[in-house]
């Protein structure tokens, strides 16, 4: 788990005080069996895991001496560890520590040798650990703050769970929502798009700063401080919505690669959703961060496709900067939705758990600077996305009094318009939301219910270490999968997920607010007057929102 204090070197450990291993004492050591539970001195085994490391067998020599242990972890995403006697600290014998059934064995192993391992397979560890040094400088490491007055450089290495949050929030649900105001409003709430981006703003720096501040993710927060009655159901909710939306985002990226290849969506479900559990289970955050950031130029498509729409730029311009709103129900139940669609509740966990994990130099305060330049370059990218598509419908489906109920309509109702290029590029834009989309949906189903648990989970961590982070993540998308191959329809699915997320979206901003304001939680880094303002403006568009919904499903004009 990453931490503000991730530089600074392992201290000498006295917190052991029972016999070392027999190379290192002269007394009679506790005897080492298989079953007992080990832990690392330094670093991570997954102790807080649902599945602790346990020693699995015990090599001795003629004279009955042990000459080392075999270390498992996991029972589905399974790790072996050879260890050397001379890697064995301390053993603690039977119930000794809490009342332990079998005992415990302590290595003496660093953080970052622990780190370096592999995600899969049979390791051993070294005779001696590595020394505490800079591997590539040859000099000692410098303690954490010792060049705190030096600001930061900004580079690319610093975007992170910010641009991503913003790119993700682009899913199926949204591209759609994006694509039907478009084509049934015009230009007319293009200005929305605009107010949204502070909105977005406050609200993602808030949980960076949640993240940062207490190094824990929002469910462990509500827990803890809010209790169960509180986080379970947020939990649970958000789980349903995730998988309606992973199902819904699965078929939209086949549905995309039918509209390029021909061939049925039925066959890309699988193998899509195979290759994203792949990378997000057994690639670490910065090689997902480094693909998907990547994959985000597909976005690129809606902006060529808005700029070949043929826009009427000086009506663009004033529809953006001068306010405009039809009254009645369908005007402000859609531009409320178009602001409430901004906020969803799998970016505000991915956010905080997100900024709890990301490394960044400096002191705090210049941390939080750098997270607020990541997260202004997902809500600014994020937003001028939505904005294209907005644009590209209006100029062509609005104008063309042409009605869609879908992105993918969105697209194959482009052609006859634009031509074949346009249905292309629109295809294109969607497949890449719902590719990014899907791993932090999954992870945020993982945040939620891990925290819910208290286990550990992070998608720096390897599989083995989070084990139970990782179940969480497969049984989502593997249920998403199953739901998206049985054939539901897409379009009932984000309506649920989009009635689900009504409802915990401004429960949540609510939390974030309470939690961002409190004494206990924040200390002495609680939110300030401008982030507090913004909070309330989304919760009370959200809560408006979340209103005009339920009126319109008791009125039956909700589908």
């Amino acid at each position: 788990m990453s931490s503000d204090n991730d530089n600074i070197p392992n201290p000498p450990d006295t917190s052991h005080t029972t016999k070392t291993s027999p190379a290192s004492s002269d007394e009679k050591a506790e005897p080492i069996e298989p079953g007992m539970d080990v832990e690392a001195r330094h670093g991570d085994l997954g102790e807080e895991d649902v599945t602790p490391a346990k020693v699995r067998d015990v090599e001795r020599d003629e004279a009955g001496d042990v000459t080392g242990i075999v270390v498992q972890k996991g029972v589905i995403f399974r790790k072996k560890l050879e260890v050397p006697p001379d890697r064995i600290a301390a053993v603690e014998p039977e119930g000794k520590a809490g009342g332990l059934d079998r005992g415990k064995v302590i290595l003496n192993t660093t953080k970052q040798e622990i780190r370096d391992l592999s995600p899969q397979g049979k390791e051993a560890l070294a005779s001696e650990p590595p020394a505490q040094h800079d591997a590539k400088h040859g000099k000692a490491v410098a303690p954490a703050g010792a060049d705190a007055a030096a600001t930061p450089r900004f580079s690319l290495r610093m975007i992170g769970p910010g641009l991503l949050g913003g790119l993700a929030g682009n899913d199926s649900s949204a591209v759609t929502s994006y694509s039907v105001n478009g084509a049934t409003n015009g230009y007319t709430q293009l200005w929305l798009m605009l107010l949204a981006t502070p909105l977005y703003q406050a609200v993602q720096y808030a949980c960076a700063k949640i993240g940062r501040v207490t190094q824990k993710g929002l469910a462990e927060i509500l827990r803890e401080h809010y209790g169960r009655r509180v986080a379970v159901p947020t939990s649970i909710i958000l789980l349903v919505a995730n998988i309606a939306l992973i199902a819904a985002d699965l078929v939209a990226i086949g549905t995309g690669l039918q509209l390029l290849s021909g061939i049925t969506w039925e066959w890309f479900v699988v193998p899509v959703a195979a290759a994203l559990w792949y990378l997000a289970v057994y690639k670490n955050f910065g090689v997902i961060k480094k693909i998907f950031m990547g994959m985000g130029f597909v976005f690129v498509a809606y902006l060529v496709t808005s700029v070949l729409s043929g826009a009427k730029w000086g009506l663009v311009l004033q529809a953006t900067f001068v306010p405009h709103m039809q009254m009645g129900l369908a005007g402000i139940s859609t531009a409320v939705a178009l602001l409430g669609a901004t906020v969803s509740p799998y970016t505000m966990y991915w956010q905080v758990q997100g900024e709890k994990e990301q490394k960044r130099p400096g002191t705090r305060k210049q941390k939080l600077k750098l997270a607020a330049i990541d997260i202004l370059a997902g809500t600014v990218s994020g937003n001028l996305v939505a904005f294209a598509i907005i644009l590209s419908t209006a100029n062509t489906l609005f104008a063309h009094h042409k009605t869609v109920h879908s992105a993918a309509d969105a697209a194959a109702a482009l052609a006859p318009l634009l031509g074949p290029y346009a249905e292309i590029l629109f295809a294109i834009g969607f497949i890449g939301a719902g590719l990014i989309a899907i791993p932090v949906l999954m992870a945020s189903c993982s945040y939620g219910l891990s925290g819910l648990f208290g286990w550990s989970g992070s998608l720096w961590k390897k599989p083995w270490q989070s084990e139970g982070f990782y179940l969480i993540m497969t049984g989502a998308l593997v249920v998403s999968l199953v739901v998206a191959l049985l054939r539901f329809d897409p379009i009932q699915l984000m309506f649920w997920a989009n009635v689900l997320q009504g409802i915990l979206s401004p429960v949540l901003v609510v939390f974030v607010f309470l939690i961002g304001n409190n004494r206990r939680i924040m200390r002495s880094d609680r939110l300030g007057a401008f982030i507090n303002a913004g909070l309330v403006a989304v919760a009370a568009v959200m809560s408006v929102a979340t209103i005009l919904l339920f009126y319109s499903l008791l009125t039956g004009q909700g589908r």
